[in-house]
């Protein structure tokens, strides 16, 4: 077991909560593999967003221009949210079990059940549920560099492979904006208080 670990690479704004999460051993090589991941998880940051963020107000400039632009807004909300529907619905399995989580842009660390079938070196996909109002999952491809004990407690770190650019910003803007809402929460705003969102300790 590697228990070393440097705290810069792991430090930042992160998402520590308790949630749905499941590990695939894969060894990550096929590219149309990879290629349906990434656009999974793009969808489901497209969704993930709608649902988290205040919806926009249709613009009363008499611009077409503008109008067209909104226009083009809605018909892409539309467009994922039908996708979204149509994943929710054939979704019959249920959630995995939860795990203590923190989720950053480029790693996640975890630990609970599925924590065994995981190895220093192994590779796989996360399939983590961050919202535990909206049952949509994220395929994060990944491999655990190292494993760490906190309180007799085994931790995965997994740092993300193969994330394509809109993924690896839609994490970003994820993690910036569950922070962000933290904030809030912590200057006595209590509209995202069921939320479950949290700012990382250092352990």
């Amino acid at each position: 077991m590697n228990q070393s670990r440097n705290d810069a690479d792991f430090d930042g704004l992160a998402l520590h909560d308790f949630l749905p999460l499941a590990w695939e051993p894969s060894p990550l090589t096929d590219p149309a593999e990879l290629e349906h991941y990434n656009q999974e998880t793009a969808r489901a940051l497209q969704a993930l967003a709608l649902f988290e963020e205040a919806p926009k107000e249709l613009s009363t400039d008499a611009n077409p221009k503008g109008q067209g632009q909104e226009l083009q807004h809605l018909e892409a909300k539309v467009d994922v949210l039908l996708s979204l529907v149509t994943r929710l619905v054939s979704q019959q399995q249920g959630l995995p079990k939860r795990h203590n989580t923190v989720l950053r842009a480029d790693a996640l660390e975890w630990t609970g059940p599925c924590a065994e079938q995981a190895r220093t070196g192994d590779s796989g996909v996360v399939v983590i549920y961050p919202n535990p109002l909206l049952p949509i999952a994220f395929r994060l491809a990944g491999r655990v560099v190292s494993t760490v004990e906190r309180s007799g407690t085994k931790w995965r770190i997994t740092r993300f492979e193969h994330l394509s650019p809109l993924v690896s910003v839609g994490l970003e803007k994820l993690v910036f904006r569950r922070h962000r809402r933290q904030v809030a929460i912590a200057r006595g705003t209590d509209v995202f208080s069921k939320t479950g969102i949290h700012r990382a300790p250092r352990f």
